[in-house]
C-alpha cells in the first residue's frame, strides 16, 4: 500500500494552509508600512493636480523636539495618515512623502488653512542639503520664501531624481489641522488661480459698484434704508477680501494676524447693518412692539458678540470656540428672522423683496454653520464665493425692494401732491368767493357810510353856514364895537371852521383821513381881510411847505390859532403902521413841523395870556402836545413846535 505524500494528510494541509495566511499578512503589513513611508508620488506636470494626503505620513510633535534631519533619517517615526490619531490640534505636526518626476518641472505645493507651513526638501542623494521655505497664513511677508506665497511653495523638480518632502506644520487655531495640500504644475496653477481671482474680482467690482450706487442714492435721496444697506455691503465685501487673503496681502502684510482676527468683525458688521435694514424697511416698531425690542435686543448681541471675539481672539488665539460661539448665535438669528416673516400678510411687494433676500441670507447662513460643525476648518474654502454670491445677490434682492419702496413713496407722493392741489384750489376758489361776497358788502357798507358821511357833511356845513350868516347879520345891527369886535371873532373862528370841514369834505379829499394846510389857510387870510378893515392895506405873506399834511384834528386847531393871530394883529398891531404885514411859515422839520408867525406892529404888552385870544390859542398848542415862545422886537412873533406832522 502506497504511503500518502505529507502535504496531503488533512492535518499537514491545514497547517500549511495557516502558515501561508500568516505569511500573507506579514507581507501586506510590510508593503502598508512601506507604502507609508517609502510611497514615492510621480508628478506629470501636464497632468491633474494630486491631492497629497493619502501619500504623507505624519508625526505629531507635542513637545517640539524634532528638527528636520532627525526625521530625515529616521522614516520609521512616522504613521501612515490613513492610522493617525490626533492628541492636540495646537501640536507641531511634521509631514513626510516623496516625490519623483520624469521630466524637468516647475511645481506648485499648495494648501489653503495652515497658519505657519515650513518646507524641507533634498534630493535623495548622498550628500544632499534640504532648502527650507516659509509660508502660512499667519507669516508676516517678509518671512515668506521669494516666489512663495502664504498659502503656496514653488518647487523645481529636476528629471529622474527622487526628492524628499518634510512639511512642519503648525495650526494656532485651535481647529482639527487640514493636511489638504495638492501639488500640481505651475502653469496649471497659475491657471487655476487667475480664474479664482477674476471670480474674487468680479465679486468685488459688483459689490463695489453697488456701494458705490448705494452711497451716492443715500446722498442725494437721504433714505435712510440705503444707509443701513451700505453698512450690509461694505461688510460683506469686507469679510469677503479678508477670507481670499486680499486684505491682508493689500493693508496688513506685515501683520496677518491682526487682519485675520478683524475677519469676524466685518461680518457682524454687515449682520448689523442686515438688522438695522429690516428693523427700518419694515418699520417693525409699528407693525410689533414685542419683535422691535427682541430686535434691539439682536442689535445689542451682536455689539457684545463682536466683543467676546476680539478678547477670544486676542487673548486665546482659540478661533475655533469663537466660530463655535458666533454659530450657535445663529440660533438667535434663526429664531427672530423666522418671527418676523410670520408677518409676510403684512409686507407689501417691495418689502416681500427684502424678505426674499432674508431667506436667502438664512439658508446660506444655516448651511454654513452645519457645515463649519460637522466639516470643522475645511468649509472656510466655500466661504469666499458663498460669501460673494450671497452678498450680490441679497444685495441685489434689498435694492430692488428699497427702489421700489422709493418709487412707490414718490408715486404716492406725487398722487398726495395733486389731490392736495385739487383741494388748495378748492379752498382757494371757495375763499375767493367769500372774499368777493365780502367784498360787496363792504362796498355797499361804504356806499352806505359815505351817503351817511356826505350828509353829515352837508349837515354840518349848513349849520356852520347858519352860524356864520345869522353872526354877520346881528353884526349888521350892532352900533357898540366891543360887541362888534366880539362878533367879528367868532365869525373869523366859524368861517375858519368851515374852511377845514371844506378840506375835508369828500368831493376834495378822497381819503378824507389827512388835508394840507395851504389851502385852507389861504382862504382865512382872505376871509380876515374882508372881515377887517384897515386905513393900510396889510401885506400877508405864506410860506407852507406844501408837502405837508396833516390830520383833520391838527388842521382845526392849526386853523383856530391862525384865525387868533391875525384877527389879534388886525385888532391890535397895525394902528400906527403905515406899511402893515404879516409873514406866515409853516415848515416839515422831519420828527415835528413847524409855524412862525410875525407882524409889525406895535408889540404884545401882556404875554401873560389873560386875554381869550391867548387862552385860546394856549389850548390848542396843548391839544397838539405841541409849545410856543412870543417874541420880537418891532412886532410880535409866535414861535410854534409840533410833533408827529401827520
Amino acid at each position: 500500500m502506497r504511503s500518502k505524500p505529507v502535504f496531503e494528510h488533512p492535518a499537514h494541509r491545514y497547517a500549511l494552509k495557516g502558515f501561508t495566511q500568516f505569511l500573507l499578512c506579514i507581507l501586506l503589513f510590510g508593503i502598508k508600512a512601506r507604502a507609508a513611508t517609502d510611497s514615492i508620488i510621480f508628478f506629470n506636470p501636464s497632468g491633474a493636480a494630486i491631492g497629497m494626503r493619502p501619500y504623507f505620513s505624519v508625526v505629531e510633535d507635542e513637545a517640539v523636539r524634532y528638527v528636520p534631519d532627525v526625521l530625515f533619517a529616521r522614516p520609521e517615526l512616522f504613521t501612515p495618515i490613513v492610522d493617525f490619531k490626533l492628541s492636540k490640534p495646537n501640536s507641531v505636526f511634521w509631514l513626510f512623502t516623496r516625490i519623483k518626476t520624469r521630466e524637468a518641472a516647475d511645481a506648485v505645493l499648495s494648501f489653503k488653512h495652515l497658519g505657519y507651513a515650513d518646507l524641507y526638501i533634498i534630493p535623495d542623494t548622498p550628500g544632499a542639503v534640504a532648502i527650507r521655505r516659509q509660508a502660512g497664513a499667519f507669516r508676516p511677508a517678509a518671512q515668506i520664501s521669494p516666489g512663495d506665497s502664504r498659502f503656496h511653495f514653488n518647487i523645481k523638480l529636476a528629471a529622474g531624481l527622487t526628492y524628499k518632502i518634510l512639511v512642519r506644520s503648525h495650526h494656532t487655531k485651535q481647529y482639527r489641522p487640514v493636511f489638504d495640500f495638492e501639488l500640481d504644475g505651475l502653469y496649471q496653477f497659475t491657471k487655476a488661480k487667475q480664474r479664482r481671482e477674476l471670480i474674487d474680482f468680479w465679486f468685488q467690482g459688483a459689490a463695489l459698484l453697488l456701494l458705490l450706487y448705494v452711497l451716492i442714492t443715500w446722498a442725494t435721496t437721504r433714505y435712510r434704508p440705503y444707509l443701513w444697506l451700505a453698512i450690509f455691503i461694505a461688510g460683506l465685501m469686507l469679510y469677503n477680501l479678508a477670507l481670499s487673503r486680499y486684505l491682508i496681502d493689500w493693508f496688513f502684510p506685515s501683520h496677518p494676524y491682526f487682519a485675520w482676527r478683524l475677519t469676524i468683525h466685518f461680518m457682524h458688521l454687515a449682520i448689523a447693518g442686515l438688522y438695522l435694514l429690516i428693523l427700518d424697511f419694515w418699520k417693525i416698531k409699528e407693525k410689533s412692539r414685542q419683535l422691535y425690542r427682541f430686535g434691539k435686543a439682536v442689535l445689542y448681541g451682536i455689539l457684545l458678540l463682536s466683543t467676546l471675539s476680539f478678547f477670544i481672539n486676542t487673548y486665546t488665539g482659540n478661533f475655533r470656540v469663537m466660530s463655535h460661539i458666533n454659530g450657535f448665535f445663529l440660533v438667535v438669528q434663526v429664531s427672530y428672522l423666522s418671527s418676523l416673516l410670520l408677518l409676510w400678510k403684512s409686507f407689501d411687494k417691495q418689502e416681500r423683496f427684502l424678505a426674499y433676500g432674508v431667506i436667502i441670507y438664512l439658508a446660506v447662513a444655516l448651511f454654513v454653520t452645519l457645515a463649519l460643525f460637522i466639516k470643522g476648518e475645511a468649509v472656510y474654502s466655500l466661504f469666499a464665493i458663498l460669501s460673494g454670491s450671497v452678498l450680490v445677490a441679497v444685495s441685489l434682492l434689498f435694492l430692488t425692494g428699497i427702489n421700489g419702496k422709493l418709487w412707490q413713496n414718490e408715486k404716492d407722493k406725487t398722487l398726495y401732491l395733486a389731490q392736495l392741489n385739487q383741494l388748495q384750489q378748492r379752498q382757494n376758489q371757495i375763499l375767493e368767493e367769500s372774499v368777493m361776497e365780502r367784498t360787496r358788502e363792504l362796498n355797499r357798507r361804504n356806499e352806505h357810510i359815505e351817503l351817511l358821511m356826505n350828509e353829515l357833511n352837508h349837515r354840518v356845513k349848513n349849520n356852520l353856514q347858519l352860524l356864520y350868516s345869522l353872526n354877520s347879520l346881528q353884526r349888521a345891527g350892532i352900533r357898540d364895537d366891543y360887541a362888534d369886535n366880539i362878533l367879528k371873532d367868532n365869525i373869523s373862528r366859524i368861517k375858519a371852521m368851515m374852511l377845514v370841514n371844506d378840506s375835508l369834505n369828500p368831493g376834495n379829499n378822497s381819503e378824507n383821513k389827512t388835508i394840507s394846510p395851504v389851502t385852507f389857510i389861504a382862504g382865512i387870510v382872505e376871509h380876515s381881510k374882508k372881515m377887517f378893515a384897515q386905513s393900510a392895506p396889510v401885506d400877508i405873506r405864506l410860506a407852507i411847505d406844501e408837502e405837508l399834511v396833516l390830520s383833520a384834528t391838527a388842521g382845526l386847531c392849526l386853523g383856530l390859532i391862525v384865525t387868533e393871530l391875525i384877527t389879534n394883529s388886525y385888532k391890535h398891531a397895525f394902528s400906527e403902521q403905515p406899511h402893515p404885514r404879516i409873514d406866515i411859515e409853516i415848515l416839515d422839520a422831519g420828527s415835528c413841523w413847524k409855524m412862525s408867525y410875525r407882524d409889525n406892529g406895535a408889540g404884545i404888552r401882556n404875554k401873560t395870556g389873560d386875554t381869550l385870544g391867548l387862552f385860546l390859542i394856549a389850548d390848542l398848542t396843548r391839544q397838539l402836545k405841541g409849545y410856543y415862545d412870543i417874541g420880537g422886537h418891532s412886532g410880535v412873533g409866535y414861535f410854534f413846535t409840533f410833533p408827529n406832522p401827520a
